[in-house]
């Protein structure tokens, strides 16, 4: 039986959690995932690191590991006005920001980030340029400074505000209802909230032949630190890195044509060979590969080799072969992602079966 309802994943994906201000989230994961696991704990640096003893037919000491953070925005000043002025947590877009709805601080403060209505222009360069992070503002309604800092602080941290919504038609469904296995989905934070549900479901799932942990990070965002820190503790013999990537698919000009877009949706999980910081191992990868045809799942290769991810924090300091699948994303790293569930579910399916039948890898 699946962990997985529409109303959890709603939750996954609404709840704040910029890098470093993980609280919420963790203990979202942790309260769900306390039934099904053998011991939960959080380390120093803020990872959740959950345990699933094995079945002792194999010694290996296997991690697999999602993180919990998403792009954001912190507060660092208030002008006399009463608005808010950020800099950015992480590889936030700033043109797919303005006028969208956040939330703010540990209260959740809504507002809105502020644009200059197109009637007041100066030239054509202001209207069709996108501002920098640092030009722009946070209205949260406030007359002036005084109350905006009866309810916000330099340091609180802003991430959007989006609802999460299963798209397209289907019957009405509540939240308790399982997460459907067809479907698109939207929300924001989907890189990587879609990676801690699938890690969630194979935690909740029956044991593997070997001790298991499931770490759900910190930091990623912010250069892979939660990551480094769970790697360097656990010291384990293999990691599989569940992640939302790029999903570029969208018309464009005619080179796309001849330039395969990252990945896409609806094709199945996005399978990396290499990227910007870490290359999968051979070996490990034509498991993968042979998982995907023995059980007929579709997949796909991540194309180009860009990007990172905590593969890179994970084997930094000893080098264990690291594994990267991911569901491919539309919009990642702004207010609202879409996403195939589909691609989702055929990703768990891989890393599942891979699990299994991973001893044989390493004799």
């Amino acid at each position: 039986m699946s962990i997985l309802t529409l109303g959890l994943l709603r939750r996954l994906t609404e709840t704040p959690g910029g890098p470093g201000d993980e609280r919420a989230i963790r203990d979202l994961i942790a309260r769900a995932l306390y039934p099904y696991v053998d011991t939960l704990h959080t380390d120093p640096m803020g990872n959740l690191i959950a345990f699933k003893r094995g079945t002792g037919a194999s010694s290996l000491r296997v991690v697999a590991a999602a993180h919990m953070d998403e792009v954001a925005f912190m507060v660092t000043r208030i002008d006399d006005d009463g608005f808010l002025h950020v800099a950015p947590s992480g590889g936030v877009n700033p043109r797919t920001v303005l006028g969208k709805r956040v939330q703010v601080g540990p209260e959740h403060i809504p507002g809105v980030i502020a644009v200059r209505p197109p009637h007041l222009a100066k030239d054509r360069e202001e209207f069709t340029q996108a501002p920098k992070i640092h030009e722009l503002v946070i209205d949260i309604g406030a007359k002036d400074k005084e109350q905006a800092q009866s309810q916000v602080k330099p340091g609180h941290y802003v991430t959007f505000q989006t609802p999460f919504r299963l798209l397209g038609p289907h019957p009405p469904l509540d939240e308790d209802a399982p997460l459907p296995s067809t479907g698109r989905i939207q929300g924001k934070a989907l890189d990587d909230r879609l990676g801690c549900a699938a890690l969630m479901e194979l935690l909740a799932g029956e044991p593997f032949p070997f001790d298991f942990y499931g770490v759900f990070t910190v930091q990623e965002e912010i250069g892979l630190r939660g990551a480094r820190v769970a790697g360097n503790r656990l010291q384990p013999d293999v990691v599989f890195i569940l992640e939302g990537t790029v999903c570029p698919d969208l018309p464009g000009p005619p080179h796309h044509k001849t330039t395969p877009p990252t990945t896409r949706l609806g094709h199945g999980p996005a399978i990396t060979q290499v990227d910007r910081s870490h290359i999968v191992p051979p070996r490990l990868l034509q498991h993968l590969l042979r998982t995907a045809q023995t059980h007929g799942i579709p997949y796909q290769f991540k194309h180009p080799n860009a990007g990172g991810t905590d593969a890179a924090g994970f084997t930094r300091f000893r080098g264990e072969p690291a594994a990267i699948i991911a569901t491919p994303c539309r919009y990642i790293h702004s207010p609202v992602a879409i996403a195939d569930l589909g691609d989702f579910w055929h990703g768990i399916h891989l890393v599942r079966a891979s699990l299994q039948t991973l001893d044989a890898l390493f004799l």
